[in-house]
C-alpha cells in the first residue's frame, strides 16, 4: 500500500504525457492564465493592460518545465515514502528513489516519441529528474550527521 501514491502519480504523469502537443499547450496556457488572474486579484498587475496571449506564449516553456520539475519531485518524495516502508534507509533510500525517478523520466520521454507533436529528449529527462536530484542532495542536511537510518533531525531539547 505504501507505493500507491507513487503509482498514482506515475499514472497522472503518463496521462499528461499522453496529451498531444496542442492539448498540452492549452493546459499550460490555462495555468498561465490562472496565474495572471491571481496576480490581478492580488493587484500585482493590471490584467487589462497585459497582452495575455503574448504572455502565455512567452511563459509556456517555463510553466511547462516548472510543472515537470514539480511533478517529478512529488513522484520522488512518494517513492521515498514507499521505499521506506520496504525497509530502505539513508543513502540507499535516496539513491533508489533518484534512480527510479530518472528511469521513469526516461520511459516517459520514450513514450512521448509516439504522441502527436511531442518529442522525447534527454534534456527533458534531466529537467524532470532535477527535483529528485535536489532532494538527493538536500535530504541529508535534514538528517542527523552520520545517521544512516534516514530519520529526520529532531530539535535539540534544552
Amino acid at each position: 500500500m505504501a507505493m500507491v501514491p507513487a503509482i498514482a502519480i506515475a499514472i497522472a504523469i503518463f496521462y499528461f504525457s499522453s496529451q498531444p502537443a496542442v492539448q498540452s499547450t492549452a493546459t499550460s496556457d490555462g495555468v498561465t492564465r490562472l496565474l495572471l488572474a491571481i496576480a490581478d486579484r492580488l493587484h500585482l498587475l493590471e490584467l487589462q493592460s497585459v497582452d495575455v496571449p503574448a504572455v502565455c506564449a512567452f511563459l509556456s516553456m517555463p510553466v511547462r518545465k516548472c510543472a515537470h520539475i514539480t511533478e517529478y519531485t512529488v513522484f520522488c518524495l512518494s517513492l521515498i515514502f514507499g521505499l521506506r516502508a520496504w525497509g530502505l534507509r539513508g543513502k540507499q533510500l535516496l539513491r533508489a528513489a533518484l534512480a527510479l525517478t530518472f528511469f521513469y523520466a526516461c520511459t516517459d520521454e520514450f513514450h512521448q516519441l509516439f504522441v502527436t507533436g511531442r518529442a522525447g529528449r534527454f534534456s527533458d529527462v534531466l529537467i524532470d529528474s532535477s527535483g529528485a536530484a535536489l532532494i538527493r542532495v538536500l535530504a541529508p542536511m535534514f538528517w542527523r550527521h552520520g545517521n544512516e537510518s534516514g530519520q529526520p533531525n529532531r530539535p535539540v531539547q534544552t
